[in-house]
C-alpha cells in the first residue's frame, strides 16, 4: 500500500482527525501539567488514597476477617480513572477539573457507548487480528497517563503526518530499496497478508549471521550478480545500504531497520490513513475518532514506542516477519526472516569488487565505530578485505586507527592481514605499499592554483600536519585569501579539496608516526633499495624517514647512525657526510638503548638543535627506561608503578590510542578477577600484563557502574605462543600463556617501550589526581581488592608519577633557556623549575606544569588559553612537537619571569590575595 492507493480525501481525513488529536493531547498534558503543580506525585497520592478508601470499605464490610484474595488483589490494582473526578478521596484537597473529553473518557457510560466500543475494537484489532473481542476497555489511572509526556507530544498529530508524508516522498525518491524493505516489512507483519503478495527477494537477502560469510553464500550472490539483472540487485543494495546510512546519521544509537524514524513513519502511512479512516466510519465523527485515539493510546503512544520518547508507535510492529516460503512438512521448523538486510547487501557488493564502494562504505565503518556496532562493523570489514584493492587495505588501515574495541580491533586485524596476504606482503609492508602521496612533490608540496597567480599550497608543518597557505605568482606567502580571488568560480571547490586532504594529511602522518615508533617491537627492517623506494622516494613517507635517525648494519662494518638529506645524501652524528649505503645495508630505527657508542645521543642532540631539525617520532631526546635493582629483585613482577591512582577514562583513552587492550573496571565486577591490561610484542614471542583494580565511586550518573578511578598493580612479561605466522595471519593464532618471563630476559628495546608507554599514561592521568594517597584505606571499595602479593611492601607515593618524562623536559629546557635569554632568572632542579620573578618566586613541575608560589607553598592555577598569546615569544626551534606540556611550561616561564606586566586579573587576584598573607 502506498501513498498513490490513498485517495486524496482520506488523506485530508486522516490530517484533520490527528489535527483533532493533537488539540485534545495539548488539552491533557495541561491539566497533567496542573496537577503535578500541586504535587509532583499527585496521581500516585491519588491512587493510595483510593486503596485506602477501598480497603476502608473491605474492612467495614467484612471485619477483620476479609479475604485475603480480595486485599492483595487491592495491592496488585490500579486505580480506575473515574477516581479523578471523585470528591471524597481521603487527604485529597480539591483538584483541576480534567478537560470535557477527558470528562466523557472518565465516565463509564461513555466508554460503554457502541461507536465507541466499536473503535475499541478496531484500534486493538489493528495490529493483532483476532477473533470477536469480549470485554470492554477499563483503563487505569497510572497505566493510562504513563503513556503521555508531561511536555510535547505522545501521539501522532498534524505536524506527524506532514513530516511523515516528507518522508514518504523523500525515501521514494532517494532511497527507493529502504523505502521497500519498509513496505515489504509492514506487509508480512499482517497475518491477513498471503504469501503471493510477498516480494521473494526479502528470502534471498536472508544470510547467516557470521562476521564473515561464507564461500557458498558468496557463490551464491556471485551467481545472481551474474544473471542479466544482476546489475538491479547490485544497486539495490548500494541504495539501501546509503539510504539506512543517511537515516542513522539521526540516531544516536543502532536500530532495526523500521525503527529508524523517517522509515517508519513513511512505511507506516498508508496503513495508519487506513485505520483512520474505518475507525471514523464507526464514529461517523472527526471529534470522536480523535477521543478515540486519545482513549486507547497504548498503540499509538511515541512513548511508548520503540525505541521509547522517539516518533515510533508500537502500531504495525508487534509481529514478527512472515515468511513467503511454505511448509514442507510439519515437522520442519520455517525459516526466521529478518528485514535487517545489511549483511546481505554487503555480500553483493563484495562480490562485486568494486573498488568505488570503498568510498562510501568507509563513512559507515566510522559510524559502526563510534555505535559500537560490533556486529555489522565485522562484516563491513570483511567485505571491505574481500574488495582487496590499494583502496580497499588503505581503508582498512584508516579504520584501525579509530578502532578502540577489543573484538572489532581483533577481526579487524585478521581481515587486514589476509587481504595483504593476498597481494603477497605483510601487513606493515601493504600499509607502505597503499601510503597515499596526496599530491605532494619532491619538495613535499602541492600548489594549485586559483586566479591572478595566487595558489594555494598543501604541505607539511614542522609538527608533522597537514597544512594549507596562500601564495602570490612569486611564492610569497599572503595571510589571507583576497574575497575577489574566493568568488571566482571554481576557487571554492579547490578550497574545500585542499582543506579535507590536510586533514586527512595528519591522519595519515599520525599512522605512519605510530607504525614506524612501533617498529621498535616488531623489529622491522628494510634493505637500502627497499627502503629508498617505499620511504625516499614517497613524498610523505620521505618527508618522515629524512628527520629521523637510522641504524645502519652492513657485513663486516660496526653499526653506525645517519640521517639523510633532502638530496640522498647522508651524514653521521657529527653532521659530516657519510659515504653512499651499499645495496646490502641493513636499515632500521635507532634507539637510544641501540648497542652504539654512549655520547651518540648527545652528538645527535647537538647536531638536530645546530641544523633546527624537529623529529616527528622522539630520538635524540627519548626517555629510556631500565631494570632496576629493585626489579631484579622482585623479578618477573615489576612494581614501579603500583600504587597509582589514575583517572579511568583518561587512561584508557591514551592506552587504547597506544594499542594496550584495555578493559573498562565497573563495580559489578571483582577487581582482582578481571582481565588485566595487556600488549602483545609477538615479534620477541612475549605479551605484557598490567593488573590494576577499581577504587572510588562506581555510582556515576549514568549509573553504568563504571569506577571513576583504578589503582595500579604489578606489570609482568609473559610467554606469547604463536601457532601460525603474526606477520601475516594478522594475529589470530597467537596464544597468551601466562608463563611469566624473567625481567632480565627481556629485550631492552622492548623492556623501555614498554614502561614508557605505561609512565606515559601513569603521568598523564594522575596529573588530575583525586585522593590522597595516605587516605587510600577508607575508600571502602579498597577493600574489596584482593591485592597481588607483595603489594602492601611498595611505599605510596607522595606525589603524581611523572618519572622520565620530567627528566626529559628537564634536558630540554638545559637546550632552550639560553635563546630565551632568562639568565639568573631561572634555575632547574630534579623536577622542577625555579623562577625569580619581579612579584614571587616561583617552582613548575616538569611533570603536572603546576605552579607553586614561593615560600607561601600556595598554588597559582593558569588556564593554558589565558596564556596562548605567549606562544610568539617561544624559541623559534623546538626539537620536540608531541609534547603540548612541555609548551605550556616555556609559556609559564615566559610570563612568571615579567609577572609584573600580569594584566590577566584571575592571575592577578591570586597573586594580591597572597600577598596580603604575609
Amino acid at each position: 500500500m502506498t501513498q498513490h492507493d490513498l485517495l486524496n480525501a482520506d488523506m485530508a481525513l486522516a490530517r484533520m482527525v490527528l489535527s483533532e488529536v493533537g488539540v485534545l493531547e495539548r488539552q491533557l498534558v495541561r491539566w497533567m501539567a496542573e496537577m503535578h503543580q500541586i504535587d509532583r506525585h499527585i496521581f500516585w497520592n491519588i491512587h493510595c488514597a483510593w486503596k485506602e478508601q477501598r480497603l476502608a470499605t473491605l474492612n467495614r464490610y467484612y471485619g477483620s476477617i476479609a479475604p485475603q484474595s480480595f486485599i492483595k488483589s487491592l495491592n496488585s490494582d490500579d486505580a480506575p480513572l473515574e477516581i479523578c473526578l471523585a470528591t471524597d478521596l481521603p487527604n485529597i484537597g480539591p483538584l483541576p477539573k480534567p478537560p470535557e473529553c477527558l470528562k466523557k473518557f472518565f465516565s463509564l457510560e461513555n466508554r460503554h457507548a457502541p461507536d465507541m466500543v466499536a473503535a475499541y475494537r478496531i484500534l486493538r484489532q489493528s495490529t493483532k487480528p483476532t477473533s470477536e473481542l469480549r470485554f470492554i476497555p477499563n483503563p487505569k489511572l497510572l497505566g493510562y497517563l504513563s503513556s503521555f509526556k508531561s511536555t510535547g507530544t505522545s501521539l501522532p498529530d498534524e505536524q506527524w503526518f506532514d513530516q511523515a508524508v516528507q518522508d514518504q516522498e523523500f525515501l521514494a525518491r532517494d532511497f527507493p530499496a529502504l523505502y521497500w524493505l519498509g513496505r515489504e516489512s509492514l506487509l508480512r507483519r499482517n497475518p491477513k497478508t498471503s504469501p503471493d503478495q510477498m516480494d521473494a527477494r526479502l528470502e534471498f537477502f536472508q544470510i547467516p549471521d557470521t562476521p564473515q560469510p561464507s564461500l557458498k553464500t558468496l557463490s551464491r550472490f556471485a551467481k545472481r550478480l551474474a544473471e542479466p539483472d544482476g546489475k538491479r540487485e547490485l544497486d539495490f543494495a548500494r541504495n539501501f545500504l546509503q539510504g539506512y546510512y543517511q537515516l542513522s546519521l539521526l540516531q544516536p544509537y543502532r536500530v532495526p531497520p523500521l525503527n529508524l524514524f523517517p522509515l517508519y513513519r513513511a512505511a507506516i502511512l498508508p496503513y495508519f490513513i487506513a485505520l483512520i479512516k474505518q475507525v471514523h466510519s464507526e464514529t461517523g465523527s472527526i471529534r470522536k475518532t480523535a477521543e478515540a485515539f486519545l482513549q486507547n493510546p497504548w498503540l499509538y503512544s511515541f512513548r511508548n514506542g520503540r525505541p521509547s520518547n522517539a516518533g515510533n508507535m508500537q502500531f504495525g510492529v508487534d509481529n514478527s516477519l512472515r515468511t513467503k516460503a511454505p511448509y514442507i512438512r510439519k515437522s520442519r521448523i520455517k525459516q526466521n526472516i529478518f528485514d535487517d538486510i545489511r549483511p546481505a547487501c554487503l555480500c553483493m557488493i563484495a562480490v562485486a569488487r568494486n573498488s568505488a564502494d570503498v568510498d562510501w562504505l568507509l563513512p559507515q565503518g566510522i559510524l559502526a565505530i563510534k555505535k559500537e556496532d560490533v556486529s555489522f562493523f565485522n562484516r563491513l570489514v570483511s567485505t571491505v578485505g574481500a574488495i582487496g584493492t590499494p583502496n580497499a587495505l588503505r581503508a582498512l588501515t584508516q579504520l584501525r586507527a579509530k578502532t578502540r574495541h577489543a573484538t572489532m580491533l581483533s577481526h579487524l586485524n585478521k581481515i587486514l592481514a589476509q587481504a595483504s596476504a593476498a597481494l603477497g606482503m605483510t601487513t606493515v609492508e601493504a600499509e607502505e605499499f597503499i601510503a597515499l602521496d596526496h599530491g605532494l612533490d619532491t619538495q613535499h608540496r602541492r600548489r594549485e592554483s586559483l586566479v591572478d597567480g595566487v595558489s594555494i599550497v598543501l604541505s607539511i608543518a614542522e609538527s608533522g600536519k597537514g597544512v594549507s597557505h596562500y601564495e602570490d605568482a612569486t611564492g610569497a606567502p599572503l595571510s589571507k585569501l583576497p574575497a575577489a580571488i574566493r568568488k571566482e568560480t571554481g576557487c571554492d571547490a579547490i578550497l574545500r579539496r585542499t582543506r579535507a586532504d590536510a586533514k586527512q594529511l595528519s591522519a595519515d602522518m599520525a599512522l605512519h608516526r605510530l607504525r614506524l615508533e612501533r617498529s621498535w617491537v616488531t623489529g622491522q627492517t628494510w634493505s637500502w633499495p627497499t627502503f629508498e623506494e617505499r620511504w625516499l622516494l614517497h613524498p610523505v613517507l620521505g618527508w618522515l624517514a629524512r628527520r629521523q635517525i637510522w641504524l645502519v648494519a652492513m657485513p663486516g662494518k660496526p653499526l653506525q647512525t645517519c640521517m639523510i638529506r633532502q638530496d640522498g645524501t647522508l651524514f653521521g652524528p657529527d653532521g659530516n657526510t657519510m659515504p653512499p649505503l651499499s645495496p646490502d645495508a641493513l636499515l632500521s630505527l635507532w634507539h637510544p638503548l641501540h648497542a652504539v657508542e654512549s655520547e651518540t645521543a648527545a652528538q645527535w642532540r647537538t647536531t638536530l638543535a645546530h641544523l633546527q631539525i624537529s623529529q616527528p617520532i622522539r630520538q635524540a631526546w627519548r626517555e629510556t627506561y631500565t631494570i632496576t635493582q629493585s626489579e631484579q629483585e622482585t623479578s618477573p613482577a615489576s612494581y614501579r608503578y603500583a600504587r597509582r591512582i589514575l583517572n579511568q577514562a583518561q587512561v584508557i583513552q591514551i592506552g587504547r590510542q597506544r594499542g594496550w587492550r584495555i578493559r573498562t573496571l565497573t563495580g559489578h565486577m571483582p577487581s582482582s578477577e578481571s582481565a588485566p591490561w595487556t600488549f602483545q610484542v609477538p615479534a620477541h614471542g612475549v605479551y605484557v600484563e598490567f593488573r590494576t583494580g577499581g577504587v572510588g565511586d562506581s555510582k556515576n550518573s549514568d549509573w553504568s557502574g563504571v569506577f571513576t578511578h583504578i589503582m595500579t598493580d604489578r606489570i609482568r612479561f609473559c610467554i606469547l605462543k604463536d601457532e601460525g605466522d603474526w606477520s601475516y595471519d594478522g594475529g589470530k593464532k597467537l596464544h597468551e600463556t601466562g608463563t611469566p618471563v624473567r625481567l632480565g630476559d627481556i629485550d631492552r628495546i622492548v623492556f623501555s617501550e614498554v614502561m614508557r608507554d605505561v609512565d606515559l599514561m601513569v603521568s598523564a592521568a594522575a596529573s588530575n589526581i583525586t585522593f590522597d594517597p595516605e587516605t587510600l584505606f577508607s575508600i571502602p571499595d579498597l577493600a574489596l581488592w584482593r591485592r597481588q602479593g607483595g603489594l602492601e611492601d611498595i611505599a605510596l607515593p607522595r606525589e603524581p608519577h611523572f618519572g622520565s618524562i620530567a627528566q626529559g623536559r628537564r634536558q630540554l629546557l638545559e637546550t632552550l633557556l639560553p635563546e630565551l635569554d632568562t639568565g639568573d632568572a631561572v634555575t632547574l632542579e630534579k623536577h622542577h623549575v625555579l623562577i625569580n620573578g619581579k612579584r614571587c618566586r616561583y617552582r613548575i613541575h616538569l611533570g603536572s606544569g603546576d605552579i607553586m608560589v614561593l615560600p607561601q607553598q600556595r598554588q597559582l592555577v593558569v588556564e593554558d588559553r589565558k596564556i596562548a598569546s605567549l606562544r610568539k615569544g617561544l624559541p623559534s626551534y623546538r626539537p620536540l612537537h608531541d609534547d603540548a606540556q612541555m609548551d605550556s611550561i616555556l609559556q609559564k616561564i615566559i610570563m612568571l619571569i615579567r609577572d609584573d606586566r600580569i594584566r590577566d586579573q584571575s592571575i592577578l587576584d591570586q597573586l594580591n590575595a597572597i600577598g596580603d598573607e604575609e
